[in-house]
């Protein structure tokens, strides 16, 4: 069973999220920020990253260029999910390494298509 890690500051959101990806079979963590995601990568690496671009203290660009830094979570996939859908905001998260880039709302089988796509892009047994 693959493990994503949900960031996400908005506590419905992340529910939701945690929800739907735990029903697919995926192993769900979650956290509400960007330091709080990095306490839980410490404690265990997961198979993908899915984060909300807007965030408190780091946002996730900042935090996806941490994780490209380091050699422990560079090849994890990390999937960002926003409200910014500017080509600008796109290009930098593509630049930075994000494996995809999902405008909210995101309807249930686009996201659950697209993390299984990273995982097995990534390698990984997506369920």
């Amino acid at each position: 069973m693959a493990s994503i890690l949900v960031i996400e500051d908005d506590p419905s959101l992340r529910d939701t999220l945690r929800i739907h990806l735990s029903s697919a079979g995926y192993s769900v963590r979650v956290a509400a920020d960007a330091t709080e995601a990095i306490r839980a990568i410490l404690t265990g690496v997961p198979d993908l990253v899915l984060s909300d671009v807007s965030l408190p203290y780091m946002d996730g660009f900042e935090l996806l260029e941490v994780l490209r830094r380091d050699e422990t979570t560079r090849s994890i996939p990390v999937i960002l999910l926003t409200g910014l859908v500017d080509d600008d905001s796109y290009l930098r998260g593509i630049k930075l390494g994000a494996t995809a880039y999902l405008t909210k709302p995101v309807l249930r089988d686009e996201l659950l298509k697209t993390i299984a796509g990273a995982l097995r892009g990534a390698g990984k047994k997506p369920e």
